[in-house]
């Protein structure tokens, strides 16, 4: 048995490590154990068999193959049982991560799932033995390998770092041992390397960031067409999916944490950003039982006039607000006497589209401020469609403090601003009546957080929305992993009084209801948040829109506030995200025109009062005739979504590296197949024996003889032991050069096989190192 042989068999117990490894880190515990074990028996094995020669290391490797269908026939009952029992952590881990119905094997006590492990273990452990024999065996292993690692992408998995670094540098070793005719290490060098650039990128890109591959997310998205749109298992994997967590449709708490995998969810496009923008999926009104709730349809009955032909107009009324402004010169005059200088109406509406969505829920991806009409509401919630989700519209890039100033101040007989200020009016009384309420199980949590006294004028909303943001940034912290929030108890009272860390979900619900009971409108929210940097740094459209592909590492939850006159605004509250705005902003205070106008009040109750109640609405009857008139709100038709193709900030980054290093990886190795080519080649034409002379000059050189070197000096060559039978080469040589006579094909392997053999010699007494840097050379 040669050094080489040890080589590919260690190699093989480390590939076999990663993979044994990987797997039991997906169906429970005992990953570095079982690693190792398995490791252990494929090294052993391996060596072994290789130095009792071909035939007893075939009789091993059948016997070994032979005694799993044996052991299938013999306990199928109890390993059938086992192996559902195995299975438990497995499916506890998909439904924790994404809220799935799979059902968990309800299995008797004596069912262990010991043989069922071991019984994995010594699959894999054989398919590795295998790679370590037979290059069929070495693709087998390969191929799982690199499938077992897109598995645990594909469900948002953390693969651990050493089993993804062990298997990618098994995996690129795989060309060079394949291609090795038994000459030398190559694969050793590959090996080393690739390891080396694993742990690097590790170092570079921490877990937490790992992304699907391209390549995958593109296989991925061929299955998600074939199969059913809400199957629960093919469509898990991100943490879109993930943050929906206690929207309707899970309870809050119930995971270890959220995954990221940096699956694309939508592709967007935007004329550019001043602020960051949040895109609105879902939102809960009603906390109950650590979960967030619609309203029910019956606290809609006394406002049903609200709703008539109901096109999104409370849903997004900021947007209505200034259709109605931009239809009318008059209006759209007064608004700019509020606005920046040189700014007009219609320069605030900025291009805005959703090209396709990934995701299969039944909710958009609507930004605030967009002109989205479509019969697709119902009442103030989030539209629904079974159909696809891409549309084509614009947002209204306004400042909310003029568009308040002018709002508050402005007095006409417009019939579409009277119908919006009319309903503004009665939906502001219906917000106010549903959306403050706070759960008797949160309120003695609440009253352990000092401060939250009611708040009624703009000013002070806006100093507690400041106040919330300073306490969570001082004594939270945020993490993915917070853990689950233990049974029996509430998932907002545990995070804001005793484990006081958590992701955006956690501080989302807390602050819903800090805000409620400081006297303010608020809901929770869930969906996506992206940077304005980030959509400004966008690649542009041939249109000159900026081109986006936002992942679930954009997934995001917030509070949501109602600002009376404008509508539901974004609230953030999650410590460490930046470029979000205060969602009461500071008034503009002063008209610019030139009919002396006065001043507007630096805060609207001041003229307004805090909230309209019944006695000072318009009559029902100018309200009825109001709500009749039409609505001026554009109204775009969604689109078909059409197929997403998966983008990254990460992948172009390292999949350049990645390719960069596997191919200065593969330069040394082609360099080191040169001499075993030349030998291959030898006895099959002339070109490839004279190829075969020219390599016979070059060694000899480097034993010592000098160039032009005469016959006798040639021959001296055989006393080297490495150089056994050089004489008799040079015997056939000379004869065949001077009688004329060209080499027989047996005369030609005859020489092939005594320079094949010097070489091997040669190869064993030189160093590692020594032998990688002339097999380059082009010299052994």
């Amino acid at each position: 048995m040669t050094r080489k042989y040890v080589t590919i068999s260690f190699i093989s117990a480390l590939g076999a490590f990663g993979l044994i490894h990987l797997v039991f880190s997906l169906i429970g515990s005992y990953g570095y154990l079982m690693g190792i074990s398995g490791a252990f028996i494929v090294f052993a094995l391996s060596v072994l068999t290789m130095a009792a020669g071909f035939r007893r290391r075939t009789a091993v490797l059948l016997i070994f193959f032979m005694t799993f269908p044996t052991a299938l026939l013999l306990s199928y009952g109890t390993l059938y049982q086992s192996a559902l029992s195995a299975s438990i952590p497995f499916i506890q881990n998909l439904n924790e991560a994404y809220n799935l119905d799979m059902e968990v094997p309800k299995l008797l006590i004596r069912f262990s799932p010991l043989p069922a492990r071991t019984f994995l273990l010594m699959a894999i452990s054989w398919i590795f033995f295998y790679g370590s024999t037979a290059r069929l065996g070495r693709v087998i292993a390969t191929l799982l390998s690199l499938a077992a690692i897109l598995f645990s992408f594909y469900f948002g998995f953390e693969p651990p770092t050493l089993s993804i670094i062990l298997l990618g540098a098994y995996a690129l070793t795989t060309p060079a041992m394949l291609g090795n005719k038994g000459q030398g290490d190559p694969e050793v060098g590959a090996f080393i390397a690739a390891v080396i650039l694993g742990a690097a990128l590790s170092l570079v890109i921490p877990p937490s960031r790992y992304e699907q591959p391209r390549l995958l997310a593109r296989a991925q998205d061929t299955i998600l067409s074939m199969t059913d749109p809400y199957d629960p298992i093919f469509y898990a994997g991100n943490a879109y999916t993930g943050m929906m967590k206690g929207a309707g449709t899970g309870k809050l708490g119930d995971t270890q944490g959220v995954r990221y995998t940096g699956r694309i969810i939508a592709d967007i496009e935007s004329a550019g950003a001043t602020k960051r923008m949040y895109l609105r999926s879902w939102h809960g009104s009603v906390y109950k039982d650590n979960q967030w709730k619609e309203l029910p349809a019956g606290d809609y009955d006394d406002v049903l006039t609200l709703f008539k032909g109901n096109q999104g107009e409370w849903y997004d009324q900021g947007a209505w607000l200034m259709e109605v402004v931009s239809r009318s010169p008059a209006l759209s005059q007064s608004l700019e006497n509020y606005l920046p200088e040189r700014v007009k109406v219609p320069l605030l509406k900025k291009d805005f589209a959703v090209d396709a969505v990934y995701d299969k829920s039944r909710y958009f991806l609507l930004p605030y401020d967009a002109s989205f009409g479509a019969p697709l509401f119902d009442y103030d919630r989030a539209p629904v469609s079974r159909e696809g989700k891409a549309y084509s519209t614009y947002v209204w890039d306004y400042p909310e403090g003029a568009v308040l100033s002018f709002y508050d101040n402005e007095r006409t007989g417009d019939a579409y601003f009277r119908t919006y200020e009319n309903g503004e009016a009665l939906y502001r009384n219906f917000v106010y009546a549903h959306y403050l309420t706070v759960p008797d199980e949160v309120k003695p949590a609440l009253k352990q957080v000092e401060g939250l006294t009611k708040v009624t004028t703009m000013a002070e909303k806006r100093a507690r929305v400041e106040q919330i943001q300073r306490f969570f940034a001082k004594n939270y912290k945020y993490t993915t992993h917070p853990g689950k929030t233990p049974e029996g108890k509430d998932f907002i009272s545990y995070f804001l009084t005793e484990s006081r860390e958590g992701y955006c979900t956690y501080f989302a619900s807390a602050a819903v209801m800090m805000l409620r009971e400081s006297g303010i409108p608020a809901r929770y929210v869930s969906g996506l948040s992206v940077d304005k940097n980030e959509i400004n740094g966008a690649s542009l459209s041939p249109q000159g829109l900026h081109k986006l592909g936002v992942n679930d590492r954009h997934a995001h939850a917030w509070a949501e506030v109602y600002v009376d006159g404008i509508g539901w605004r974004p609230c953030e509250v999650t410590p460490g995200i930046e470029g979000a705005e205060n969602p009461f902003p500071n008034q503009e205070d002063k008209k610019r025109n030139n009919t002396g106008a006065p001043d507007a009040p630096s805060d609207p109750k001041d003229s307004k009062g805090t909230m309209p109640d019944n006695n000072g609405q318009k009559d029902q009857q100018q309200q009825q005739q109001s709500q009749s008139q039409p609505q001026p709100k554009e109204q775009p038709a969604p689109k078909q979504a059409q197929q997403v193709s998966p983008r990254s900030s990460l992948l172009p980054v390292i999949i350049p590296v990645i390719i960069f290093f596997f191919l200065l990886s593969l330069y040394p190795i082609m360099k080191m197949r040169r001499v075993p080519k030349i030998l291959d080649r030898a006895v099959k034409d002339k070109k490839g024996f004279n190829d075969l002379l020219d390599y016979i000059s070059r060694l000899s050189l480097w034993a010592g003889i000098p160039e032009n070197a005469s016959y006798e000096e040639m021959k001296k060559l055989s006393l080297d032991p490495r150089f056994e039978n050089f004489d008799r080469m040079l015997d056939i040589l000379i004869h065949a050069r001077f009688s004329g006579r060209p080499l027989s094909e047996e005369e030609r392997m005859e020489v092939t096989d005594i320079v094949r053999a010097a070489r091997i010699r040669c190869l064993e007494k030189l160093s590692f190192f020594e032998r990688i840097k002339l097999r380059v050379k082009g010299i052994l």
